[in-house]
């Protein structure tokens, strides 16, 4: 029991420090650090939205993805761990959507995140300087037509580390305990 505190305790010390700016993944990180950083990092995000305007968040996806193409590494080694929240913000939030959207990069970029891209149409991705670890977000308009309201979507990538695999227990036990 008493050591069961000390992997959780590292982990959160260091999404804090990724959080603030002040770390990348530490050399010889598996991915399970990854994984803990990525979903600090993700569930910062979704709390740094203005409260009253979300209606719903929502987990899209939670798991490994391979860094590189299959003919690059075709055992599939470099490892990286991803997560995405689609935010549904009330229908009242259209009308400052652009703003909420502006204050959340904003405040991300006060933490020592780059804008490495700033498209139109509501899209953005920050990184972390001398990193790998990237956040992506997307914006889309209330749509009255469909009668879908305002989203942001936003995405964290973590670091690339090595693993044993795509099929490694390392990977498929983390992607089980993401799944449930």
């Amino acid at each position: 029991m008493r050591g069961t505190r000390i992997p959780q305790l590292a982990a959160a010390v260091l999404g804090i420090a990724l959080i603030a700016g002040c770390t990348s993944t530490p050399a010889g990180a598996t991915l399970a650090d990854s994984k803990g950083l990525v979903q600090l990092v993700r569930n910062e995000a979704g709390q740094r939205l203005p409260a009253d305007d979300v209606e719903d968040v929502t987990l899209v996806d939670d798991g490994s993805e391979a860094c590189a193409e299959a003919a690059d590494d075709p055992e599939g080694l470099e490892r990286r761990w991803a997560s995405t929240l689609l935010v549904t913000l009330s229908p009242t939030a259209s009308d400052t959507l652009e703003t909420t959207y502006s204050e959340l990069i904003d405040s991300f970029v006060g933490n020592g995140w780059s804008e490495v891209s700033y498209g139109g149409g509501g899209a953005a991705t920050l990184q972390k300087p001398d990193q790998e670890a990237s956040i992506a977000f997307a914006a889309a308009k209330a749509d009255p037509d469909a009668a879908t309201p305002p989203t942001i979507r936003i995405t964290i990538h973590s670091a690339c580390v090595t693993t044993a695999g795509a099929e490694s227990d390392e990977v498929t036990k983390l992607e089980a305990l993401a799944g449930e």
